[in-house]
């Protein structure tokens, strides 16, 4: 596969950090589509002031997109490779609104994909008459990264050592693979399936976790600006211990899908990820625990809050820590766990207490394979294994 153009879909913080990376790593056209609100007429105002979208920090890299537009017909035709760095509840919507323009042959697919995305995609292909189009998807975003003025510049904390991808069909990956290599700058590893990288998804542990350990015990009073808890490094040991069980529990979901015949060996526990992953940014790696406090990729990184009054804040249960990480993660892993006829009480009671803050419509967008008529195991692994 050589690309000749590819199409970034997304505005935010990872897509303004893989404009300015791709960018730079590839010589071919890189266009933009930016669909929401006034996204892509702010880009092209920043990005004109600056003369270039660059990041600094941890990685730096410069480029000028090609074209930016919120028209999908003004900048899909051509594209080899789209790639969706998105929210997850924008993937099926954005899929919708850029397959009908893509080239025959083509890939699309989701940085980070977050669960369930190989149900999503299949049915939004099948409905579109477009079983030619490739799906990717890799298992996080390899940045954390923050926009630090919006079209122009974007800081990068950290970046991951290496990431994980997943194909469907997965005789797609060995194609796939080199160009996300080059276009990222970083080791591209190898999940066997979409299923695979759905339960690897180390997001959902993160996030909802994170959460949990922070803000379980939050009794409704406000507090103001220079008390917002660090996130990372404001884990506790106990909420370590509770991210370490959700981690043993996904683990076992593997074990319970172990005579199934498909490739689940990138699901790796949490801590051997976290290593991996950060390796030279973690000082203190003898625990869970300390590979988080002491990870300089997570520095300064502080919890979602909301203003409530001014210079009064309170947790922002609606952020994407638990509004995707939770009916896009968690919640579709519980789903698989379910089909497979594995417990999983830790999980249980981490997305009981999400699902009080977010609301019942969390557990109608949750991209389960319920959701999607793979009502049992058999069905779930016959998808699975599609090739």
């Amino acid at each position: 596969m050589t690309l000749e153009q590819m199409t970034i879909c997304g505005g935010g913080n990872g897509a303004q950090t893989l404009a300015a990376v791709a960018s730079h790593n590839l010589a071919c056209n890189v266009n933009v589509y930016a669909p929401f609100a006034d996204e892509a007429d702010r880009l092209r105002a920043g990005i004109a002031s600056h003369g270039r979208i660059e990041t600094k920090g941890a990685v730096k890299a410069q480029g000028r997109p090609r074209r930016i537009s919120a028209d999908p017909e003004d900048v899909l035709p051509g594209s080899d490779l789209v790639v969706l760095v998105l929210p997850a509840f924008a993937h099926e919507p954005t899929l919708r609104a850029v397959v009908p323009f893509m080239d025959e042959g083509a890939a699309v697919g989701a940085i980070p994909a977050r669960g369930g995305l190989d149900f999503c995609a299949a049915r939004t292909l099948e409905e579109l008459h477009r079983e030619d189009v490739t799906v990717f998807g890799l298992q996080t975003l390899p940045w954390a990264c923050r926009i630090q003025a919006y079209g122009r510049i974007v800081h990068v904390l950290g970046v991951k050592e290496t990431v994980d991808a997943a194909t469907r069909p997965t005789s797609s990956l060995s194609r796939i693979v080199p160009e996300l290599e080059r276009m990222l700058g970083v080791p591209v590893g190898k999940a066997g399936n979409l299923l695979a990288l759905t339960l690897a998804n180390t997001g959902q542990i993160i996030h909802p976790g994170i959460m949990y350990d922070l803000f379980r015990a939050w009794d409704g009073e406000v507090f103001d600006e220079a008390d917002i808890p660090l996130f990372y490094q404001g884990l506790s040991p106990d909420g370590a211990a509770v991210l370490g069980r959700l981690s043993e529990e996904i683990q076992a979901i593997c074990l319970g899908l172990g005579g199934c015949g498909l490739d689940l060996s990138s699901v790796r526990d949490l801590k051997t990820w976290l290593v991996r992953s950060y390796r030279d940014a973690i000082a203190d790696d003898s625990s869970l625990w300390s590979a988080f406090v002491t990870n300089r990729a997570y520095a300064s990184l502080r919890a979602p809050v909301q203003e409530v009054a001014p210079g009064e804040f309170a947790p922002a249960f609606s952020a994407r820590y638990l509004a995707e990480d939770v009916p896009y993660g968690l919640m579709v892993s519980q789903a698989v766990a379910d089909l497979a006829g594995v417990e999983t009480p830790v999980m249980d009671e981490v997305v009981a207490w999400a699902l009080d803050r977010l609301g019942e419509r969390a557990v109608d967008d949750a991209r389960t394979p319920q959701a999607y008529g793979l009502e049992d195991l058999d069905d779930l692994l016959a998808f699975a294994a599609e090739s």
